[in-house]
């Protein structure tokens, strides 16, 4: 996780029900702690890539999630990603489940 999250990360899952996790090991802990519900895969797609300074972008994406039985859900990324002395690495993550069809109401 190192290699994609800067170590203050602020990763927000509050549309899931997680509400906001403060930092790497706190990511990690969280992850561990889902265990055998955390999908299988996860797929990104669709990442839109905006300039806001010389050492930030902002990212959209869409994320598709496989579970063990099969099922899958659908999600937004919405990502701040900024430069440090590791490279660009995710500082600012906020996840938004997609559970309407386009076009619904």
């Amino acid at each position: 996780m190192h290699e994609l999250f800067t170590a203050d990360v602020t990763y927000d899952v509050t549309d899931l029900g997680g509400g906001s996790i403060e930092g790497l090991a706190a990511l990690r802990d969280a992850a561990l702690a889902l265990g055998e519900a955390n999908p299988v895969g996860h797929h990104v797609t669709n990442i839109v890539l905006t300039q806001l300074a010389d050492d930030q972008v902002r990212a959209r994406s869409k994320g598709i999630g496989i579970n063990a039985d099969g099922t899958c859900g659908s999600v937004t990324s919405e990502d701040v990603i900024s430069r440090g002395d590791q490279g660009w690495r995710i500082s600012h993550r906020k996840v938004l489940a997609r559970r309407t069809p386009l076009g619904a109401e």
